[in-house]
């Protein structure tokens, strides 16, 4: 008993101990002041999007200060001639009490500020996200509208086409509809054939309203229902049947388009919609069944449309959007960069301009034929005037989600990769599953390193269409582009058919089957100027040289030819060949820097190898031009933060070019670590100074290594059996 009461007394006395110094009042005033710190530095650091482990950092920094500040407050004391180890102090020359006065003023201040802080920031200043939420609820979501794929409910169930496409002339009439957002084609049709709840679809599409039908042909007569449903609780707005002739059409479908903005006029006010461009029936149905088939972007759908669209303005040859899509069929079936076909570009360009030309001396307004028509200037190198004319198109329908991806296209070519960017976030955003932009902004991702970005867009994609082809292939680019070569010929495999037709995926696929030596592959399937450089490696240079000889990069810069035949011409060592062919299809360096000023977003493309072709011909002044334009393009570059392979390459072709070892060197290192362009891209010429370098021989040893790595991936034996001897790895024959 006695012993429990001598420890009552003792902690009794500690805490008197405690008082006597301060220590409490320190230890209170050091979390409250802890506190303040964190609140202001939580603002602070919102406000600046810095990174979460910032944050972390600041309450290590604290929660490592406290047991000092006890420490401290225990074995010192403050006095009038300053601080002094308490137990050099005079009890009765002691001021702790009138500093415990002060320390209680000090942290009642603090908490105030404390307070006032948390009322600012709950009142004053928004949550993260509650702006874009706010945006989001009166533009994104009261006012917009998705127009799903009508039913075909015919006897025969043959009219899928003639559904669609009244679902798309719906679609396009509300987009002329002011501040209303129409979802995307792509992704209204996406849920064809599903019985995906409504509330769920206008979730995925960010849509309030959407429009679903269904239309049965019976003979030359036509019943079209519609409905117009409130996605958030399905109530319906309105509710029609039509019972037309099929000549009557077109009126059903203004009258449609009227009942909906009617619907909505609570929202929407003053909506005017003008009426469709009309033609006799039979016109309008081959149109609309070419129109499906050119979506499929499948060659032979496309040669159907193609046919379909040559009776459609036989019969109507004033017919203005069958004239547009046959020229933007003649274009798909090219073998154009980014097209489908085998025909000659050189033919079926100036065919297509024809066509395109054609329809909008018949309608100068048409969105569809404008939009084409800044296609095919981009395509042929007219970059500034085909934004100007693609704009207007967009302005007159800002649903077709093709006009907006051809845009951030032509904007890359011009120099433009953040307005670009912007305008392929916006298209996903309206339309999530369109292909074509989703694959666009995965390659912006990857060019800035931004590959998590990447990841979730391909992952957003998928939640709504499912591992369709589209996803496979944004799969097998993403793979490539984080350095994962072996995965990415796997995937784009499943994309790719022999013989192939898709030549994006045919360029990807070749692409990565360079990177690991599949010479023989890349021989068969790739393009001609990769079966070149595949010819080249394996030793057939006469067949490789036969290929360069029958390549011309004039006006087709969009494909970069002349970025790989330089590399060949590099490579082979036929330097004065490649100067030739410059000044021949070219001319002067001025020329040729104004065409391709600013056409450069991944790196600086064939002007390393021309650097070198003028170095090793003499032509010094040459030499130095064309380097410092070199300069000027990665410098204009680095501007928009990229992070890639591509990139950080051509920086040490530069700084080889310049002599300047070092930089040389720590820019492969980058280079090599964001991923593998092609096997034998150390093979360079432009490295030649540099390989007697212990840190260029253990790059040739990395790239030899992930080579037979990725290779044993897919089953295939190492590539050369040296790699591990003192022998240097080599790609090329």
């Amino acid at each position: 008993m006695a012993l429990q009461s001598n420890r009552g007394a003792g902690l009794s006395q500690l805490i008197e101990e405690l008082k006597r110094r301060n220590v409490i009042r320190v230890v209170v005033a050091y979390v409250v002041a802890s506190w303040l710190v964190l609140q202001v530095a939580d603002i602070v650091l919102q406000g600046i999007e810095a990174p979460a482990w910032v944050m972390k950092v600041f309450l290590l920094v604290l929660a490592l200060g406290f047991p000092i500040v006890v420490l401290f407050s225990w074995a010192y004391e403050l006095t009038p001639e300053g601080i002094k180890r308490e137990q050099e102090v005079d009890r009765s020359q002691s001021i702790t009490g009138h500093t415990g006065r002060k320390l209680n003023l000090i942290t009642i201040a603090m908490l105030v500020a404390v307070l006032a802080v948390v009322v600012i920031e709950r009142t004053m200043l928004p949550a993260p996200g509650e702006v874009s939420s706010v945006v989001h609820t009166t533009t994104a979501t009261d006012k917009s509208i998705a127009v799903l794929a009508f039913e075909d409910l015919s006897p025969e169930g043959d009219q899928a086409y003639f559904a669609d496409g009244l679902s798309e002339e719906l679609l396009n009439v509300l987009a002329q509809v002011g501040d209303l957002k129409v979802a995307g084609r792509t992704s209204s049709f996406a849920f064809k054939g599903t019985n995906t709840d409504l509330r769920e679809i206008g979730e995925l599409l960010n849509v309030a309203h959407i429009l679903e039908g269904s239309v049965r042909k019976a003979g030359d007569r036509i019943r079209v229902t519609a409905q117009l449903i409130k996605a958030d609780d399905g109530f319906h707005l309105f509710s029609a049947t039509y019972d037309r002739d099929l000549d009557d059409i077109f009126a059903v479908q203004d009258e449609i388009a009227q009942k909906i903005s009617a619907a909505l006029l609570t929202e929407i006010v003053g909506t005017q919609i003008e009426a469709v461009a009309q033609t006799s029936t039979e016109a309008y149905e081959l149109y609309l069944m070419a129109r499906q088939r050119i979506h499929t972007r499948e060659v032979t759908a496309m040669l159907e449309a193609e046919t379909m669209l040559g009776r459609a303005v036989e019969i109507d040859p004033e017919y203005a959007p069958a004239l547009a899509q046959k020229a933007l069929v003649t274009y798909l079936l090219s073998d154009s960069g980014g097209t489908y076909g085998d025909r000659p570009a050189g033919e079926a360009l100036p065919a297509a301009y024809g066509y395109v030309d054609e329809a909008l001396s018949i309608d100068g307004d048409l969105a569809e034929a404008l939009a084409i028509k800044g296609l095919l200037l981009d395509n042929d190198d007219q970059n500034t005037e085909a934004i100007v004319i693609l704009q207007r198109a967009l302005a007159l329908n800002p649903t077709m989600s093709d006009t907006a991806n051809w845009l951030a296209l032509a904007s890359f070519s011009n120099g433009r990769p953040m307005e670009a960017r912007r305008l392929l976030e916006d298209i996903v955003e309206r339309d999530p599953t369109y292909g074509p932009a989703a694959g666009n902004l995965l390659f912006e991702y990857a060019r800035s390193g931004e590959h998590d970005l990447a990841e979730s867009l391909v992952t957003r994609t998928a939640r709504i269409v499912g591992e369709n082809s589209d996803v496979v292939e944004m799969r097998g680019h993403l793979a490539f582009l984080s350095g994962q070569s072996a995965d990415a010929i796997t995937l784009l495999g499943r994309s790719f058919s022999d013989p192939p037709v898709q030549s994006t995926v045919r360029l990807w696929h070749t692409w990565a089957l360079l990177s690991i030596a599949d010479f023989e592959q890349a021989a068969e399937t790739g393009h001609p100027f990769q079966q070149m450089h595949a010819h080249w490696a394996m030793g057939d240079l006469e067949v490789a040289e036969e290929i360069a000889a029958g390549i011309s990069f004039r006006n087709r810069f969009a494909t970069n030819l002349l970025q790989w035949l330089a590399q060949y011409r590099m490579f082979a060592g036929s330097h004065q060949a490649l100067v030739d062919q410059v000044a021949s299809e070219i001319g002067s360096l001025d020329r040729l820097f104004e065409l391709h000023a600013e056409n450069r977003i991944w790196g600086s493309e064939f002007l390393g190898p021309l650097a070198y072709a003028y170095l090793q011909v003499g032509d010094e002044a040459k030499f130095r031009r064309t380097l410092e334009s070199m300069g000027v393009a990665l410098d204009l570059q680095a501007k928009s933060n990229p992070d890639n392979r591509w990139y950080f390459f051509n920086r040490a072709e530069q700084a080889a070019l310049q002599g300047d070892m070092e930089a040389a060197l720590s820019a492969l290192e980058t280079s090599i670590a964001r991923g593998i362009s092609f096997a034998y891209q150390l093979e360079s010429p432009i490295f030649d100074s540099l390989r007697s370098e212990p840190r260029f021989i253990a790059l040739e040893k990395q790239v030899a290594a992930y080579v037979d790595a990725e290779r044993a991936k897919l089953g295939m034996p190492p590539y050369r059996e040296a790699i591990d001897t003192n022998e240097r790895p080599s790609f090329v024959n």
